[in-house]
């Protein structure tokens, strides 16, 4: 790391003279001597001690930011080099610092102009080119990330540094077998790499390849045991006992907290969460979860209200008299002889109208839907063991069509629910066409594709009029085990504010449970397939079956080693579906029932 000379300080000296000049330039010397001898700590000090008896010395400033940068603490970078900055505007190293510290603490929009303006006073600069390549990843550009990529790369094929870039933009692009070969070509040029090893434990993971997973990270931090990314990595593929040193050694950690961006320090808490648990030291291990769900909730509020009142509307306006349309001349056609069969839901048995199917317009949607963490994974992965039926995962297909349908309306003239619930039969027809184009990209081959975006239950009365060949799986738990689950567990996107505190998690159980009672008494009997996760996992098979059933499929014996598949899972559950049934997870929230009054006072009643 090149750190800025000392010879002639260009800001003003200490005000009312409580300290000489010499006294922080000695500091500052002091410090940089430190920072070449990796004495990084003491270096910090050193240059801390210097603005404080000096602040306008705007080497001080840069060197404290610059160190911070190179040391991962980015948050607190930021306003040394700021004020660094304020009297060396044209110093382009400070300027790259800078962004890359916004970067790093998740504002990327920030950063991107800084890293253009870099380019601009060192053109042709590759460090500065791939920091704006991975800028511009960060913010969803992945064509533009991957064509800077593909420059660099054509100048410098051996470049480490964007070798490694390119794995993660490979990731991001679901190419997981791609990625994976970048990493181990990465690997087997710097074996040392640490961040391709990562992320190769990633991808692993994500592939299904789960001791491979565990073995890289346990090799990171053999060789760096301070990266608390990689705790991270390896709690979610671990079970820790009360007395594993990387327990404490993670708790011991702590202190650097206030060096990570926010999704960092976040994690950090929902990992400790998961360690402490799992060696039994439960009270300590609410704390820790309920920390991360603290910060969490802090970043992604949620908006309760509107959620009730879309609920509300939802179930008013999709009365008996509306799903009672006749459904013979909507939704997008069944291959021939594809009907829904007869099955128990729950108590209800009875049969489907199945007059839609005979067309040859395949696939055949398969909705899995529910509460999060409810065994959607779990029924996703036993279903893609089938020949022909794909687990396409947690897809937005289904909202982005009716939002793309909003669309079509002027501004002001579209209403959630009410204004696709007045569309002709031609129209939800063709809404169930256009899900359809879009679902048979994920699997061109299959006759089945697995949709398990656990929101979709909002979309029933719908799905039944624009694809009434539709297969709907009701993933069910008990609401405490559901509710505690997902308060335990930081889910890699945004969309579940609604997860990050216990009243509102509880309250949106019970719309949710409310509005799923409402679809059970207007829409046909059996149209909804209920599985309880509790009769998952007591008596798997024969739910199994009745799983297969529903879909109008053939029994095969290959359900009952659903384990084995090594198809991509991307979601929280993706350790636990490589697991062969285990029922440790009923009532696992009685560890904590201690602390989980306000959650059991607004679901109690619906159990």
């Amino acid at each position: 790391m090149s750190l800025t000379s000392t010879a002639e300080p260009r800001h003003s000296p200490t005000p009312d003279g409580a300290s000489s000049p010499a006294d922080a330039v000695a500091l500052l010397q002091r410090g940089i001597a430190a920072a070449a001898d990796e004495r990084a700590d003491e270096a910090i000090a050193c240059f801390r001690q210097a603005v404080a008896l000096r602040p306008g010395l705007a080497q001080a400033h840069a060197n404290l930011g610059l160190l911070l940068v190179a040391t991962g603490r980015h948050a607190e970078a930021e306003e040394p080099l700021r004020e660094a900055l304020a009297g060396m505007p044209a110093d382009a190293t400070l300027v790259a610092a800078l962004a890359a510290a916004l970067e790093a603490t998740e504002r990327p929009a920030a950063a991107e102009p800084l890293y253009r303006a870099v380019l601009e006073a060192r053109p042709g600069n590759a460090a500065d080119e791939l920091a704006l390549a991975r800028c511009l990843r960060r913010l969803g550009r992945l064509d533009e990330a991957g064509a800077r990529l593909e420059r660099l790369l054509a100048r410098d094929a051996g470049a480490i540094a964007a070798r490694l870039e390119l794995g993660v933009l490979q990731q991001e692009r679901d190419q997981l077998d791609a990625a994976i070969a970048t990493y181990r070509a990465v690997l087997a040029a710097q074996p040392a790499q640490l961040e391709a090893l990562n992320n190769l434990g990633v991808c692993l993971r994500q592939a299904g390849a789960l001791d491979e997973a565990r073995v890289a990270f346990e090799q990171v931090l053999a060789a760096s045991p301070h990266r608390i990314e990689t705790h991270c990595n390896l709690a979610q593929l671990k079970t820790y006992a009360a007395d594993d040193p990387q327990v404490g050694h993670l708790l011991s950690l702590r202190h650097r907290l206030p060096g990570l961006p926010a999704h960092g320090r976040i994690r950090y808490w929902f990992s400790v969460g998961k360690m402490l648990e799992d060696g039994g030291r439960h009270d300590e291990a609410f704390a820790a979860y309920a920390e991360g769900n603290r910060l969490k909730h802090a970043q992604a509020p949620w908006d309760e209200a509107g959620h009730e009142e879309a609920m509300r509307r939802i179930a008013g306006t999709f009365s008996p008299a509306w799903i009672a349309r006749s459904p013979d001349a909507c939704g997008a056609e069944l291959p021939a002889g594809e009907g829904l069969a007869a099955h128990d839901t729950g108590g209800r048995v009875g049969e489907v109208d199945d007059r839609a199917a005979g067309g040859a317009a395949g696939p055949i949607p398969v909705f899995v839907v529910g509460m999060p963490r409810s065994g959607t994974s779990l029924i996703e992965q036993v279903l893609a063991t089938l020949p022909g039926v794909h687990g396409a995962g947690e897809l937005t297909d289904l909202p982005d069509v009716l939002q793309a349908a909003a669309a079509d309306h002027p501004a002001g003239d579209y209403r959630f629910p009410e204004t696709p619930a007045g569309y002709d039969d031609d129209r939800l027809r063709r809404l169930g066409r256009r899900y359809l184009e879009r679902l048979r990209v994920h699997a061109p081959a299959a006759t089945h594709i697995v949709d398990k975006l656990p929101a979709n239950f909002a979309h029933l009365g719908l799905l039944h009029r624009m694809l009434p060949q539709a297969r709907i799986v009701h993933a069910m738990r008990d609401p405490m085990d559901a509710c505690f689950s997902c308060f335990s567990r930081l889910f890699a996107a945004d969309n579940l504010a609604f997860t990050y505190e216990l009243g509102a998690l509880g309250r949106y159980w019970v719309t949710y449970h409310r509005l799923m009672r409402h679809w059970h008494a207007v829409l046909p009997l059996g149209r909804i397939l209920d599985l309880p996760y509790e009769a998952m996992v007591t008596d798997f098979e024969a739910q199994a079956r009745r799983l297969v059933a529903h879909l109008g499929l053939p029994w095969d014996e290959r359900c009952l080693g659903f384990h084995r598949n090594r198809r991509v899972v991307g979601t929280a559950s993706a350790a636990q579906v490589r697991r062969p049934i285990y029922r440790s997870s009923v009532a696992r929230w009685k560890a904590f029932e201690r602390h989980l009054g306000p959650l059991m006072d607004i679901v109690g009643p619906y159990r």
